[in-house]
């Protein structure tokens, strides 16, 4: 199987001890967190936008838009009791209005929003997270395509579900499936775009063949369906480097 020209694929933030210009010479997309945080300076924005390639970075959103608890970092976005969780607050427009000028000078193909934890698919949860996408973080606020990442609470195909009725991609993990189905639970999804986010919970080391044959024939049934595939797993460098030499040699 050749590696489909609509088909990306890359990891979830450079694993450590990575060179960013061999990572881009390698792999075609990065999913960056280096926004989720705090601001970045002028300087290190133009320097992401020089080391990568227009549409190979999906940028996450600052974690006011998601998170009511601030992640440990020495530099954090501006905040207050009223951010988080979807909901609208005054910190977090303001986070999106810089996190949207990031995305639009590094030509970023997605902006990303993580659930926090235990954000289960309440029908108040639901409410609000149709709000903050139909009013707040609009695709035209963010300045590129969104892709929500749900909590591990979400059945798979009801998040997708939910996700298109809302023009947002749902990202998910394809390895993780009920040993009461078939592989081919996800062979029919209705949607525009695949976004792959696979992680391999509770192992070390590399991905067994096996489990990237699996994701090479996912990414076979969906045919001409654009798709980013992003590794999130331990050894993701190599993952995502054996999944493309499987898809342009195998």
């Amino acid at each position: 199987m050749e590696e489909a020209a609509d088909t990306r694929i890359g990891t979830v933030d450079i694993p450590e001890r990575t060179d960013r210009e061999k990572f881009f010479r390698e792999l075609t997309y990065l999913e960056l967190s280096a926004l989720f945080a705090g601001p970045l300076k002028p300087s290190a924005i133009a320097k992401w936008a020089e080391l990568a390639p227009k549409g190979s970075l999906g940028l996450v959103a600052p974690w006011v838009l998601t998170h009511r608890k601030a992640p440990t970092s020495t530099k954090l976005w501006a905040h207050d009791g009223t951010v988080g969780d979807f909901r609208d607050s005054g910190p977090g427009r303001v986070a999106l209005a810089e996190f949207r000028a990031a995305v639009e000078q590094l030509g970023a193909s997605y902006a990303i929003f993580r659930s926090p934890p235990l954000f289960a698919p309440s029908a108040a949860n639901r409410e609000t997270l149709a709000k903050f996408f139909g009013e707040i973080a609009t695709e035209e606020a963010c300045g590129a395509p969104r892709v929500w990442i749900p909590d591990g609470l979400w059945e798979t195909r009801s998040a997708v579900a939910f996700a298109t009725e809302h023009d947002v991609i749902c990202a998910f993990d394809p390895l993780v499936i009920d040993p009461n189905q078939p592989h081919e639970i996800y062979f029919d999804l209705d949607v525009t775009q695949l976004y792959l986010r696979p992680e391999n919970l509770g192992r070390g080391g590399t991905m067994r063949p096996e489990q990237l044959e699996q994701i090479s024939i996912l990414l076979e049934q969906y045919g001409e369906t654009f798709a980013t595939v992003a590794f999130a797993s331990p050894a993701r460098w190599q993952d995502a480097r054996n999944l493309k030499k499987l898809l342009t040699e195998g």
